[in-house]
Order: C-alpha cells, then sequence, then structure tokens
C-alpha cells in the first residue's frame, strides 16, 4: 500500500509558482500548473540545485543554479529526453498536496 506523505498547503502554492519542501527525510519540488500540481525530486541532477526554487514558466522549470530545464508534468529534461527526473503522484488532500510513497 503506497504511503501518502502530506506536503505543503495548495493555496501556499498558487498557478504558475512553485515550493520546495522537505519532508520524510527528502527534498521536494512542488510545481502548481494552472490548478494541477505536479511534484518532482527536488534536486536538481546536474549539480544538486534547488528545482523547487526554479522558475517555472508553463510546465517547464529552471534550475536556478546551472539552468537546466526539465517539464515539470513529466520530469524530462528539455534538451535530452533520456535523463528523467523522478516524479511523484500528487493529490491535494484536506487543503494539503500529498505525495505517495
Amino acid at each position: 500500500m503506497p504511503e501518502v506523505i502530506p506536503l505543503i498547503d495548495a493555496e501556499s502554492v498558487p498557478p504558475g509558482e512553485s515550493a520546495e519542501v522537505v519532508a520524510d527525510g527528502r527534498i521536494f519540488a512542488v510545481f502548481n500548473v494552472d490548478g494541477t500540481f505536479h511534484v518532482l525530486d527536488g534536486i536538481c541532477p546536474h549539480a544538486g540545485g534547488p528545482l523547487g526554487k526554479g522558475a517555472l514558466d508553463g510546465s517547464i522549470v529552471t534550475c536556478p543554479w546551472h539552468g537546466w530545464q526539465f517539464d515539470v508534468t513529466s520530469g524530462r529534461h528539455c534538451l535530452n529526453e533520456t535523463l528523467c527526473q523522478t516524479s511523484y503522484e500528487a493529490s491535494v488532500q484536506d487543503g494539503k498536496v500529498c505525495v505517495q510513497l
């Protein structure tokens, strides 16, 4: 049975915004794309940058450290689709964005 981990109040991440959240010993990046939440592993695979603190443009997040870009809906790197950031199934429960592990 998957474990559901609450991350952040949904209203804290308005559409077009992102947040970095530490929960269950991990760093998550939470994104709100037009009212739909997406969650990725929050550590950029390039140099460990904070994806949750990156700029979100549509569904593309840009890592603030070195500019690597990922589609938050799939986790795919924008220039090299063989690179894929771990993504988690997100839901909103009792006003909180949650992930299933």
